[in-house]
């Protein structure tokens, strides 16, 4: 009976074993497969590819591309939703912040894509699989393999839960700007501001509010936001934005 080599894996046990542990990454990101060839390559390295004399298994670099777009897009898309009104300047660098490679890095070690990776001898030699860009480049895979999938609604259901926490904090202007208009006012002897519940929009569990700044001899502002207070913080900035902007036109005449 013949043996194999010592510290040998036997192939059909290696890829049962690879099953497994694959089958634990679609339970851990809560999403299954119809066609696992997706995830299969999502972790494939070129250099696995490259290494391959049959031509037969295809690398994680065009489902790289399209995963950054369409990351891109939801993210873009889920802080206009939380922020509509928004500077856009912020936003933009919120999302270049949650879309880089340390950040999709961190978040592919935390679902444990690097030991998943399926990298060819010379990249494993080289220290590969210690390479962030490589993580990063495998969680963006796995986003276009699971939008090729099962869709936008699949993807937009796995990067939300990914990047909830962050999504629903980031881009949000902090500053107190219904404070900086009631000084703005008072310092021009006016009283201070009203603030009113225009309309609620949303389901029950994700209400959003409209809310007017009302000053006299001004049109109302109005912001949108989460909580009331959000609403007034933004129809604030709103108001605070058209009288400064009046009272330069004023200083040039």
């Amino acid at each position: 009976m013949s043996r194999r080599p010592h510290g040998r894996q036997d192939p059909d046990e290696r890829a049962r074993a690879r099953e497994r542990r694959l089958g634990a990454l679609q339970d851990l990101i809560g999403y299954r497969f119809s066609e696992r060839r997706l995830l299969e390559q999502a972790l494939t390295h070129a250099s696995r590819a490259n290494e391959d004399a049959s031509g037969s298994v295809l690398d994680n670099e065009p489902l790289e591309f399209l995963g950054d777009s369409v990351l891109g897009f939801l993210v873009s898309d889920r802080l206009h939703q939380r922020n509509p009104e928004g500077d856009e300047g912020a936003k933009t660098r919120t999302r270049a912040h949650l879309v880089s490679t340390r950040s999709l890095a961190e978040r592919s070690a935390a679902i444990g894509l690097p030991a998943l990776l399926d990298l060819g001898r010379g990249e494993e030699k080289t220290g590969g699989r210690d390479k962030q860009s490589l993580w990063a480049d495998a969680y963006e895979a796995l986003i276009a393999a699971i939008y090729l999938d099962g869709g936008l609604d699949s993807a937009r259901e796995f990067v939300t839960s990914q990047f909830e926490r962050d999504l629903d904090t980031a881009g949000v202007d902090r500053r107190d700007h219904k404070s900086a208009l009631q000084e703005f006012l008072q310092a021009r002897g006016q009283p201070p501001p009203d603030y009113v519940v225009v309309a609620e929009e949303g389901p029950s569990h994700r209400r959003r509010y409209r809310v007017a700044c009302r000053i006299s001899e001004l049109p109302d502002a109005e912001g949108l936001g989460y909580s009331k207070k959000e609403a007034q913080q933004a129809a604030a900035r709103d108001a605070l934005k058209r009288l400064r902007r009046g009272a330069g036109r004023r200083a040039e005449a």
